[in-house]
């Protein structure tokens, strides 16, 4: 039975990935700060994973002193680590790519077989933390370790910001809302990962079942809630300076409020994979909310 070591575990992808891997008979060790975190639902309702999982390690990527020995009897090393806001004092570089990095660095002492990373689809996009992921990328084919690249178009997760929108009663868009992603479900993309582990040294691009305009995920959001639509476009002329004053006055929501304003202006489409629709994601957020209130 080989084993795999999961970072992220307690993030949206990283609880499917730990129950699709138990569920595929490997050995499940995880990277966790806070271990307590597994015996419950993640923010968006995903799966507690303390029944799946072999082995338990407490340490912080950021950290390479706790990361010393992890590696030991593991086969594979699978890595979702990355953050959307910069906080903590922690920016893209310190998470995305050293944090990464240092995990890189000890699956190699200890000849790990292979090193999966989940980038994200948009190498063509210059913003703060894709050029992280993409300065670890360059780090990661040049090891020594095999290497699976996944890039995916978006989580489900990330759009629940819409649906929260919604719930206020207005849907905010940059631009014309006509540019189109695919987004994936975590529980899909989970089975693309593990369904396609034994792959080496490739980049393989995946994105949900349908194809969606920004416009249209913000009509499913109101019809998930039930609520009149009421959607407004900002246009990007608008946009831009504000984004340029944030650079000046706070650097962090700079970066974060251009990786949004950038995405929403470009197609994020890749090859179509998995069931589950993004309607059918909201609904249940929304009954699952309301349960858990």
């Amino acid at each position: 039975m080989d084993t795999v070591l999961v970072a992220g575990a307690t993030g949206y992808l990283g609880r499917y990935i730990v129950n699709e891997l138990s569920d595929h008979g490997y050995k499940v060790k995880v990277l966790v700060r806070n271990p307590k975190s597994l015996n419950h639902q993640g923010k968006y309702f995903e799966p507690a994973v303390i029944n799946k999982i072999n082995e338990i390690i407490e340490g912080d990527i950021t950290k390479p002193k706790t990361l010393k020995g992890m590696c030991t009897g593991v086969d594979y090393v699978f890595t979702s680590v990355g953050i959307t806001k910069q906080k903590d004092g922690l920016t893209y570089m310190d998470v995305d790519y050293q944090g990464n990095l240092n995990l890189l660095r000890e699956a190699e002492s200890s000849n790990v077989k292979k090193f999966m990373y989940i980038h994200v689809l948009g190498d063509h996009l210059d913003v703060p933390v894709l050029q992280a992921k993409k300065r670890f990328v360059q780090e990661l084919k040049q090891s020594p370790i095999n290497h699976l690249i996944v890039k995916p178009t978006g989580y489900f997760s990330d759009l629940t910001e819409y649906l929260e929108m919604a719930a206020k009663g207005k849907v905010y868009l940059i631009g014309d809302g006509n540019n189109k992603m695919n987004p994936i479900h975590g529980r899909d993309l989970a089975k693309f990962c593990v369904n396609h582990f034994e792959k080496d040294n490739v980049e393989l691009e995946v994105g949900g079942p349908e194809v969606l305009s920004y416009k249209k995920i913000a009509t499913l959001a109101f019809k998930s809630l039930n609520q009149k639509e009421k959607v407004m476009s900002v246009p990007i002329w608008i946009v831009k300076p504000l984004i340029r004053m944030l650079k000046i006055f706070n650097k962090r929501y700079y970066a974060l409020a251009l990786f949004f304003c950038t995405v929403m202006t470009n197609d994020i489409v890749a090859s179509t994979y998995g069931k589950i629709k993004l309607e059918t994601y909201y609904k249940e957020y929304v009954v699952k909310r309301k349960e858990n209130r």
